[in-house]
């Protein structure tokens, strides 16, 4: 199964070759990625969020590894980052185990080093101990450049410690990912604030903190910031503690898929909103499994329409409500209640703009890479015939041309040229020539990419009788004349 390009055959051999603590030799002479998970300080009752950084900055296709949480198993999000917003990341958790896959079609990941690339969120229990050290770091990992080719790099692991009883902690932002005008306000919500607490964010001057008590600050932004991977920092006057976090928007999720992978999954989805999208998955393996990802980011509900287009008929449109702030992870078989053996697409349209993209799990390797989707530009399956002059007499050039657009997915058919002559009768163009009757013009012939051929060229021959003729061409089911495209009609005339 192909996935965009992006094989798993490509990632069971790296992450067989690749270990974060060794590096790669790949990529001779290019150089190195310079990764760092920087050491947290965390307060019981807080969140831990774990990020990963780049030193100096490298364009990164794909990437991913295996994290480990042992002491903060309650996964709050996942984020991705990447300066133009067309980056996507799946993370599978089992238990305090997190393997995540990313990537960006124009390789963006980690072209600026100012912002972590990857940042999970996790709750630290209201019972951890003071002092508690746990490691911050990143196993069995690959990391590929704009050619595919994976990058050699090195890794400098952190540590979470737990701070003692009265840390400071930020659990939450709002909004997460909007942009905020100027004179807007930021709600930051946490434990341990106090009065005087100081807020900074990277990208945008703050004109008023307001302190409301120990568990939400309110700041006024002086000028627009845009809030997914903000950097915000806190400082607690009375112990100088300072805390890091990046925000980006945590919706709610709307229950687990009922698949024991899609299940885990844990969806980071692109700066990237859509009313009308596609997503096109090639055939799975027999450990695969294809599924969606959606999100509502926004505050009032969407009406969503999602159709599985497939060789056959297109199953759907399923027409549902997304609620605002909420996000979900199906299979393909659980909604449609099929496995796309053959490939297929989802079509999707929504009254708000949402985020969507497609997951590709292989079972056996217990991960999940992101299929991005595209604009969903209507193409209707079709085969149409013209000729090169609306009329003809005896000994003119006569040529006919076939022209085939395709659907969404490619479409095994017979074609049929049919030529209906002034007094009503019916002749099929075939490999043979002109033949009485409905025959096909070739048998079963897969239409995957627009294109025009040639169908007859020649002189036309004396005794032709005059009048109107028509040539009638569709597409049909193998083996039927069940027609799966309409029948097209082109007039041209015979004149004395």
């Amino acid at each position: 199964m192909r996935m965009n390009d992006l094989t798993r055959r490509t990632w069971r051999a790296a992450l067989l070759a690749v270990c974060v603590v060794a590096g790669s030799t790949a990529r001779a002479g290019a150089q190195p990625l310079s990764l760092h998970i920087p050491d947290e300080i965390v307060a019981p009752g807080g969140v831990l969020q774990a990020k990963i950084d780049l030193t100096e900055p490298r364009p990164i296709q794909t990437g991913g590894g295996g994290m480990s949480f042992a002491d903060y198993q309650d996964f709050l999000g996942l984020a991705v980052n990447s300066p133009n917003g067309d980056a996507a990341a799946v993370g599978v958790m089992r238990g305090a185990s997190l393997r995540v896959r990313m990537v960006s079609p124009t390789s963006d990941i980690g072209s600026s080093g100012e912002y972590p690339i990857l940042a999970t969120t996790l709750k630290v229990p209201a019972t951890a101990v003071p002092g508690t050290q746990s490691p911050l770091t990143m196993t069995g990992a690959q990391f590929t450049g704009p050619d595919g080719a994976p990058y050699s790099f090195e890794l400098k692991s952190g540590v979470a410690t737990v701070g003692p009883a009265g840390s400071a902690s930020v659990i939450d932002v709002t909004p997460g990912s909007a942009t905020v005008p100027a004179g807007g306000t930021i709600v930051i919500n946490g434990i341990g604030f106090e009065q005087g607490t100081r807020v900074r964010l990277k990208e945008a001057a703050v004109s008023n903190v307001q302190v409301v008590g120990t568990t939400q600050v309110i700041a006024t932004v002086a000028t627009a910031v845009r809030m997914h991977g903000q950097e915000i920092e806190i400082e607690i006057p009375s112990t100088r503690q300072r805390v890091v976090y990046y925000s980006y928007q945590r919706t709610v999720p709307l229950g687990r898929s009922a698949d024991p992978l899609i299940g885990a999954v844990e969806p980071a989805f692109p700066r990237q909103f859509w009313t009308r999208a596609i997503v096109r998955f090639d055939a799975p393996g027999a450990n695969d499994v294809l599924g969606f990802a959606l999100q509502n980011e926004g505050i009032v509900p969407s009406q969503v329409s999602l159709t599985l287009v497939t060789g056959a008929a297109p199953l759907g449109p399923l027409s549902f409500t997304m609620p605002a702030n909420a996000r979900a992870a199906r299979s393909l078989a659980e909604v449609f209640g099929t496995t796309c053996a053959a490939g297929c697409a989802l079509r999707m349209t929504s009254s708000q703009p949402l985020h969507i993209f497609g997951l590709a799990g292989d079972r056996a390797a217990d991960v999940v890479m992101p299929v991005l989707p595209t604009a969903d530009v209507v193409t209707v399956l079709d085969f149409a015939t013209a000729t090169n002059a609306p009329a003809f007499r005896t000994g003119d050039l006569f040529h006919v041309t076939g022209a085939f657009t395709p659907g969404i997915m490619p479409v095994t058919a017979d074609g049929y040229v049919v030529l209906v002559t002034p007094s009503g009768e019916y002749w099929s163009l075939t490999p043979q020539g002109l033949q009485p009757g409905i025959r096909p013009l070739f048998r079963p012939t897969t239409i995957a990419a627009a294109s025009t051929v040639d169908l007859l060229r020649l002189p036309l021959p004396p005794g032709a009788a005059p009048g109107r003729y028509q040539w009638l061409s569709a597409l049909a089911v193998p083996g039927t004349l069940n027609l799966i495209t309409p029948i097209r009609v082109t007039a041209f005339d015979v004149v004395p």
